[in-house]
């Protein structure tokens, strides 16, 4: 039984799901998360090592998930991802060379990150010469080290670290090579959101945008004098204004809480569609089919339809379970963790 433990840290909670990849379609075989002291993980960076492992361990013994064979999820500003245009090789060749073809595109030394790519497409010039187009990660070497030490501490054993926008297009587009249309993955952390666009099943174009959910909540709590806990109630209970609908009047607390999220949400578009922006005008890419949401702070009422309205495009809610075999698992377990589960689900079917 081949089971990889996806493993996503995050700054509100810690999740993680057992999948048995050697059947077809994968079982989920354990699944849980447990939160996060607040502070000890700011916008995927730890910055409490001790706590993290307190939160690892208590994830592990609730949940009874295997001690090996765990796949690290990574996902913070100081990740940088460039697609990059190199002479066609075989991949040995590329993974010796590849230090020197990408450190102009680097803003940071070379000799102080791990570098990885994945192969997006081959291509040739006009002048006849075989060229590759790759997606290359450069991860500062210091900050991965922290991370694998927080989670080594807790008894567990990380066999791979992998970017968490490539195990959300793992788990989202398994199988899907549609070649005639773009999507966008968007997934709203706490500290931190993922925009993916995907081509033929494969990542094209990742953008890590240090915003998320919280962003929110503080522009209520500083906007309106809250508490943090009351500012999060306020947040889920009002949203932003509806498609169609005019903008609050401000005469009342409702309307005052929905223009600060409607200002912080055209904040938020503003730098999706941005990415989006920039990616289609550097390609001769179809335009945008269809933006695939996921994560906790994708749950602010009509955020998801606010940013398909402006973008022009179609919106869906991340649907993993669909292709997976829930097991033993209960209904009760499994919509605890639907908006979050496509991360650490992608990551548990890394196959190296």
């Amino acid at each position: 039984m081949a089971v990889n433990v996806g493993l996503d840290i995050g700054s509100t909670g810690v999740r993680a799901v057992a999948l048995d990849t050697g059947k077809q379609p994968p079982v989920i075989r354990r699944i849980g998360q447990v939160d996060m002291p607040e502070g000890a993980v700011v916008a995927g960076e730890v910055v409490d090592s001790q706590a993290v492992t307190v939160a690892v361990k208590s994830l592990w013994k609730k949940s009874k998930l295997p001690k090996r064979r765990i796949i690290l999820g990574l996902a913070n500003q100081r990740v940088i991802v460039r697609q990059v245009d190199v002479p066609r090789m075989s991949e040995s060749e590329l993974a010796e060379a590849l230090p020197f073809q990408v450190q102009e595109h680097i803003p940071i030394p070379i000799e102080e990150t791990f570098l990885d790519f994945v192969p997006i497409e081959e291509f040739t010039t006009p002048d006849g010469e075989p060229m590759l187009s790759i997606l290359v990660v450069a991860a500062q070497q210091e900050m991965v080290n922290d991370l694998l030490g927080a989670v080594g501490e807790a008894g567990v054993s990380v066999v791979a670290v992998d970017l968490q926008p490539f195990g959300l297009i793992r788990a989202l587009f398994y199988g899907d090579f549609d070649l005639d249309s773009v999507a966008a993955v968007v997934d709203v952390g706490s500290g931190i959101s993922q925009v993916v666009l995907v081509r033929g099943g494969e990542p094209r174009f990742v953008r890590l945008l240090q915003q998320g959910g919280a962003d929110f909540t503080t522009a209520l709590v500083d906007g309106l004098d809250l508490t943090w806990d009351d500012a999060e109630e306020l947040k889920r209970q009002v949203g932003v204004t509806p498609v169609g609908e005019d903008a609050p009047s401000g005469d009342d607390d409702e309307d005052r809480a929905r223009a600060i999220l409607d200002r912080q949400a055209d904040r938020f578009i503003d730098e999706v569609r941005g990415s989006v922006n920039f990616y289609l005008s550097q390609n001769d890419e179809p335009a945008l089919s269809r933006i695939i949401v996921s994560g906790n702070g994708a749950r602010l009422p009509h955020l998801a339809n606010r940013l398909g309205s402006v973008l022009g495009a179609k919106i869906e809610p991340a649907r993993v379970i669909e292709g997976l075999n829930t097991g033993k698992l209960s209904e009760a377990e499994i919509a605890a963790m639907q908006p979050v589960i496509p991360i650490p689900v992608g990551l548990a079917l890394w196959e190296g």
